[in-house]
């Protein structure tokens, strides 16, 4: 086909689609604060949601504070015989300043309880008020969605491959496949590393609970060199037992890091001397016990530098998955960027072909997948992502 002839071809496209064109901007334009406005109102839901939670448990503690006093305000009231003891011991005003008392405490519970009440009623109504808003902005969001989807099809069906009257555009299509490519690739690494600091946070969780097991191995060995006898010698190697068995998880955890990321470092050797039955338990006396428990405590030792080991590891994997994160939500960037470029070019084309002339905007908050594990925030234009944090918590320091 001849390039006057393709060019006639792609005019030809241009001009069928126009009127569905304007359609699809127009749903953009009209609906572009969507999807941030809807995301701040899902964090208002939340904040409501736990608001109510909050009041819910002061009512509940309000009303058992109430039915105490209650009682204590009724027995004042009603007892006879309270009333007679202290009119026969001469102290009636101070029976009567105690029941004034037990009164006007069980009358500012009561207040209490209907200014609590009174907020929960409030909340509700806020709740009831942001649901609906919600619902309204979740149809405009789908709308957009579905418009940009839909736009995208149809510069898809028109621009794909190669348009030699166009070539700003086929020069725009091709930065964005780049572009596509990079955050692809940046994506891939980001979860890798998010893995490798997840497992290696497991292996530290299994340390510590071999650190556990061998600190309750430590007391039941001072049990038995005190007499503690068969038991505290079986429930002492238990304890070892199950460290070993954590210490194994550790180990494996990190082996399977290292298969993601070579770079991480083998585990320190950790001895765990599980005694022997014989002489232990067969031949018990204090001289064996003391010498086992020595052992325990060199175990101990092992451990705790094998925890320091493995949080200086875990330090280097949060640094290498905060920078692969940052890398990814870079490339995202770069990624919208390049196609807003390429929309504004398409809808420029547009404009030309049908002798409008100047050019239209961009890709007015783009509904483009987010990168895994993020979530969008900020304005609708050029929408940013902020991923995850899985580090708000980081181990503690071992303590022997």
């Amino acid at each position: 086909m001849s390039s006057s002839a393709a060019t006639g071809s792609i005019a030809e496209q241009i001009r069928s689609a126009a009127a569905r064109n304007s359609e699809l901007l127009s749903i953009l334009h009209d609906t572009d604060h969507a999807p941030a406005a809807l995301e701040q109102q899902n964090k208002f839901l939340d904040d409501l949601r736990a608001e109510l939670k909050k009041v819910n448990d002061d009512l509940r503690r309000l009303e058992l504070a109430r039915k105490k006093e209650l009682r204590e305000h009724e027995d004042y009231r009603d007892s006879v015989m309270k009333r007679f003891a202290y009119r026969v011991s001469g102290k009636k005003e101070k029976f009567a300043a105690r029941a004034e008392k037990e009164e006007k405490e069980y009358f500012d519970v009561l207040q209490k309880l209907q200014q609590k009440n009174d907020q929960k009623n409030n909340i509700e109504s806020m709740l009831e008020q942001a649901t609906q808003a919600k619902a309204d902005l979740e149809a405009k969001s789908k709308a957009h969605k579905q418009a940009q989807t839909d736009l995208d099809s149809l510069y898809q069906g028109i621009f794909q491959g190669t348009t030699p009257e166009f070539p700003e555009e086929d020069s725009l299509e091709r930065a964005t496949d780049a572009a596509s490519q990079a955050y692809h690739q940046a994506t891939v690494s980001a979860k890798n590393t998010e893995q490798v600091f997840n497992m290696l946070n497991d292996a530290w969780t299994a340390l510590r609970q071999a650190a556990g097991h061998i600190e309750e191995a430590l007391s039941h060995s001072r049990m038995d060199m005190f007499g503690g006898g068969t038991m505290s010698d079986m429930m002492e190697r238990n304890a070892l037992s199950m460290a070993q068995n954590s210490i194994h998880k550790a180990e494996m955890l990190t082996t399977q890091a290292q298969k993601i990321e070579p770079t991480v470092p083998d585990l320190p050797t950790v001895g765990i001397n599980h005694g022997n039955i014989m002489s232990d338990v067969f031949f018990d006396n204090i001289f064996t016990d003391m010498a086992f428990h020595e052992k325990i405590k060199d175990s101990r030792t092992q451990l705790q530098k094998c925890v320091a080991a493995c949080e200086r590891t875990i330090d280097a994997a949060r640094g290498r998955s905060e920078a692969a994160q940052k890398e990814m939500a870079g490339k995202w960037e770069a990624l919208l960027q390049a196609r807003n470029k390429l929309q504004t070019a398409r809808e420029q084309i547009f404009e030309r072909v049908m002798g409008g002339g100047g050019g239209a905007g961009g890709l007015s908050g783009t509904s483009a997948p987010a990168p895994a594990g993020a979530t969008p925030s900020g304005d609708a234009q050029g929408r940013q992502w902020a991923s995850n944090n899985p580090y708000a918590d980081q181990p503690p320091a071992y303590s022997s």
